[in-house]
C-alpha cells in the first residue's frame, strides 16, 4: 500500500507485523504528522486546491496539509504497491488510536524527523518532542513504544523529559564520523570511538543501524552494552535470515509478510530462542 495512508497500517497488521515504524514532523500550526519527506513529493502527492506540492510540510497547517491526496500515486521501485485514492495527511493521534483499535499490543517505533543541520528542524526539536510524548502518553503506550531519530539530541532530550519511554538511536555511515552534527553530545573518534558506548551515552536502549553495518559481531556488541539491535531497511529474505541468525532483536522492512515467512522458517530450524518479527 502507498506509504502513510491508514490502509498501508492495516495492511502491515494483516501481514502479521507486531511493530511498526513510521515518520513525524510539526505542521506550521504545531500538529505532528505522519510524513517522511520535509517537502510534499511530487511522486507521492496531488493538490486537489491550491496546488501545494512541492511544499515543506513545516510551512503548512494541518488543514492545508489535508488538501492534497497522498493515496493516488504509487512508486515505481514497488511494482505491487496498490493505490489509496483519497487518502490524506493523518495526525500521530489518528494513526495510533485507528490501529490500536485493531491490535492494542502493537509495538511503535516512532522516528522523529529533525535534522540538525536545518536551523529551523533543530529549533523545533523540542516542541515536536514534546508533541510525540503527549501522544505516546494518550494513547497509553508508554510501555510499547520507542523514540526513535538519526539526530541523537532527540534522544539526550527525550531521556530527561519522559525517561520511561524507550529511546531508539539511528545510524547510518554518514552520521557516525568525525565532525558529526547527527550525534548530540557525543563526539565520534573524541569521547567515543564505538556506536554502541556512544548510542549508550545518550541515553538509548535500542541500535538501530542501516543493515549493512550489521553482522554477529557488531550485535555481540551491542548486547555486551545492553542495546537491542535493529537494523533497516531488510527487504531481501536471504539477508534476513543471515541477521536473524546474527542474533538482532527485530528487522525494519518494506515487506513484513517476508520477515513473519523467515522468521517461521528460521525457528523451524532451530533460530535464535525466542526470536520474532
Amino acid at each position: 500500500m502507498v506509504e502513510h495512508t491508514l490502509a498501508s497500517f492495516d495492511a502491515a497488521l494483516d501481514a502479521g507485523a507486531t511493530g511498526i515504524e513510521l515518520d513525524v514532523r510539526l505542521s506550521a500550526d504545531g500538529q505532528v504528522v505522519v510524513w517522511h519527506d520535509s517537502v510534499l513529493s511530487p511522486s507521492q502527492c496531488v493538490s486537489s486546491g491550491q496546488d501545494l506540492v512541492g511544499a515543506r510540510v513545516c510551512d503548512l497547517t494541518l488543514e492545508q496539509l489535508r488538501t492534497v491526496d497522498i493515496g493516488t500515486l504509487t512508486l515505481g521501485r514497488f511494482p505491487d504497491q496498490q493505490a489509496s485514492p483519497g487518502a490524506r495527511v493523518s495526525t500521530l493521534d489518528e494513526v495510533l488510536a485507528h490501529s490500536l483499535d485493531r491490535d492494542p499490543g502493537v509495538w511503535w517505533t516512532i522516528e522523529l524527523k529533525v535534522d540538525p543541520r536545518d536551523e529551523g528542524e533543530s529549533r523545533s526539536r523540542h516542541q515536536l518532542l514534546e508533541g510525540v510524548l503527549e501522544s505516546i502518553h494518550g494513547a497509553g503506550i508508554e510501555r510499547q513504544c520507542f523514540v526513535h531519530s538519526f539526530d541523537w539530541a532527540v534522544l539526550e532530550l527525550s531521556a530527561r523529559l519522559a525517561p520511561d519511554v524507550l529511546r531508539s538511536a539511528l545510524v547510518e555511515s554518514q552520521t557516525w564520523v568525525a565532525g558529526s552534527p547527527w550525534t548530540g553530545s557525543v563526539r565520534v573518534g573524541e569521547s567515543h570511538d564505538d556506536v554502541c558506548a556512544g548510542a549508550v551515552a545518550v541515553g538509548a536502549q535500542v541500535v538501530s543501524p542501516e543493515h549493512d553495518l550489521v553482522d554477529e559481531a557488531f550485535v555481540g556488541r551491542a548486547h555486551a552494552a545492553g542495546l537491542a539491535v535493529l537494523p533497516w531497511t531488510v527487504n531481501e529474505p536471504d539477508r534476513m535470515r543471515a541477521l536473524v541468525l546474527a542474533g538482532v532483536d527485530g528487522l525494519v522492512t518494506d515487506y513484513p509478510d517476508r520477515a513473519v515467512s523467515v522468521l517461521m522458517a528460521t525457528d523451524a530450524r532451530g533460530g535464535p530462542p525466542g526470536t520474532g518479527p
